[in-house]
């Protein structure tokens, strides 16, 4: 979803309410998928030619188990703070974090969607007492036991138990 900063783009003072809710796509590559669409409440407010993005998200999502590789569904709330300026206006005294503005739009997916990113857990875990998977049959610990063995030992040590 683009918005469109020309209300307060060149007006001084000006401030924008912007209340949405942005479908968004994970990639491939993600371990999670959007239940629904991230609900974005915040403003973008013109200081000094600086537009200043902020705000919040909320998605739902179903993300993977690092331990037993199944979904289950999680909200996160994170915070968005961007700022932006006119790509003419930008000068080698402005801080590194103000991002260049091509034209008046900015789009809204990809700033959600990296703002949820770097908001994920560092370790996803379905519950705290997740069992994970067999090591050597891959069946679910949680659903059910399996009848491998717990004998994982190195059969080259075989000799060394005879001598106990």
């Amino acid at each position: 979803m683009e918005i469109n900063l020309l209300p307060v783009l060149n007006y001084d003072g000006r401030k924008m309410v912007i209340s949405e809710d942005v479908e968004i796509s994970a990639s491939p590559n993600d371990n999670f998928k959007f239940n629904t669409p991230v609900h974005f409440e915040g403003y973008a407010l013109n200081i000094g030619g600086t537009i200043e993005l902020k705000g919040s998200a909320t998605a739902s999502i179903s993300i993977m188990c690092d331990r037993c590789i199944e979904f289950y569904d999680e909200n996160i709330s994170y915070d968005i703070f961007e700022r932006y300026k006119k790509e003419d206006n930008i000068s080698d005294t402005d801080s590194d974090d103000i991002t260049p503005l091509e034209g008046s739009v900015i789009d809204l997916d990809d700033i959600l969607y990296m703002g949820l990113i770097l908001n994920l857990p560092s370790k996803s875990l379905c519950s705290d007492d997740c069992k994970g998977l067999c090591p050597v049959c891959g069946a679910n610990l949680n659903h059910s036991d399996c009848n491998c063995s717990d004998d994982n030992t190195d059969p080259r040590f075989d000799i060394l138990d005879k001598l106990l």
